[in-house]
């Protein structure tokens, strides 16, 4: 475990949390210079998919020469539609539909303005639901909500002219269901506030060698995902018999199987409340090994690897089930390890033994940051946006 004490930088949890008249002040003044403009709508701000999938992109734009982005939400959209004319592009983030999107999308279309539907995994057709209810452990009574949100996903994106998407597997259905719509394809990547301060973290971390206890972090802790972690914890038993000093540390909460009460019990397992998203880098950066174990299925192939990411920029290397993201995103014994049920164990031999190797740290680090840093992303993200104002306009139905 390490000893990572917190930054005294003041880093705001809530960035993205600014007037109205601002957020749209940042359009208008870019149409008046003649730059282009996109605006990313998003049910209700939040630290998780908001801030990958709208907030960090408008955050790179701030870099570009070429175009200016704002987000709004839900409560925005009577005002928004008042402002259109300050927009190009307009991008719907995991919106459901209702009558004020429809009305949104309709006056977009009589302006002549690109709409894009992004989405991050498969509920976006009842087809994929099987999957979504395995994967997750839905119970009965609530498929209800997640059939009707699913179709209500579905008709947005119908009304859109293309879709954005955060990897290549998932894109290949979208491209299936929807052949009439191009799909775009931008991975989800960092911020300056998480960078700058898992920098900080970081370089705490290599100037320690790891002492007292050995933490298995996992990072999910959610009741949705007592699957995935279950299906991993037989060997995590196995490696605490090997080294008594492991713990497996779990940030948020999830109710386990009885048999593994004996093991908190013991405190070899604990629980951390769940964190800022500054907050947690701090928390990864403690650990020794992030583990990302996933019921390998079609919903968790579309899943983003961003729980690489965010641990390889502070040091922490990353044991994950070889799903199409993680595949991609790690090579064995270089950045971190793909396990399969099986190998998880002898993968935590490698890292326990490799615990102080501050070369290894360094090279996660560099890794991510040059395949995440929110600047690296401009060039491609600016393409990725004239390629959509050059799209063919699509009428769709309102």
């Amino acid at each position: 475990m390490y000893q990572i004490k917190d930054t005294d930088t003041f880093y705001r949890t809530d960035p993205w949390n600014k007037p109205y008249d601002v957020r749209v002040s940042w359009l208008k003044e870019a149409k008046a210079k003649g730059r282009h403009t996109v605006a990313y709508l998003y049910p209700v701000f939040d630290s998780s998919t908001f801030r990958y999938r709208g907030y960090n992109v408008v955050e790179t734009l701030e870099y570009s020469s070429r175009w200016t982005g704002s987000y709004f939400e839900l409560k925005d959209i009577k005002k928004l539609i008042d402002d259109l004319n300050s927009v190009d592009v307009l991008v719907l983030i995991r919106c459901a539909w209702d009558f004020d999107i429809e009305k949104l999308i309709q006056k977009a279309k009589e302006k002549g303005i690109k709409i894009c539907y992004d989405v991050d995994d498969l509920i976006y057709h009842s087809r994929y639901m099987p999957y979504i209810i395995h994967a997750l452990g839905l119970q009965k009574s609530v498929w209800n909500y997640w059939f009707g949100l699913t179709v209500r996903n579905g008709k947005v994106l119908e009304m859109c002219d293309a879709t954005i998407t955060t990897n290549d597997f998932l894109a290949k259905y979208l491209s299936a269901d929807y052949p009439d719509k191009k799909c775009y394809v931008l991975k989800n990547y960092l911020n300056w506030i998480q960078e700058e301060a898992s920098e900080e973290y970081f370089r705490q971390k290599i100037k320690q060698n790891t002492k007292d206890e050995f933490i298995i972090g996992y990072f999910s802790g959610s009741p949705t995902h007592v699957k995935d972690l279950v299906s991993v914890l037989p060997e995590i038993e196995e490696f605490m018999k090997e080294h008594s000093e492991v713990i497996l540390e779990i940030v948020g909460y999830m109710d386990l199987p009885e048999k593994y009460d004996y093991l908190r019990k013991r405190k070899k397992i604990r629980f951390v409340p769940f964190q800022t998203f500054v907050g947690l880098q701090r928390e990864q950066a403690k650990v020794d090994i992030n583990i990302v174990p996933l019921v390998n299925n079609e919903f968790s192939n579309c899943k983003s690897e961003l729980k690489y990411f965010e641990t390889a920029i502070v040091g922490t290397p990353t044991c994950a089930t070889p799903s199409f993201t993680y595949s991609s995103a790690i090579e064995n014994g270089e950045n971190g390890y793909l396990c399969e049920k099986g190998e998880w164990l002898r993968a935590f031999e490698k890292l326990y033994k490799q615990k102080n190797d501050v070369g290894f740290k360094q090279r996660i680090h560099d890794i991510a940051l040059k395949d995440y840093a929110g600047i690296n992303q401009l060039d491609y993200l600016e393409k990725m946006l004239e390629s959509i104002l050059e799209l063919k306009y699509t009428q769709g139905e309102c």
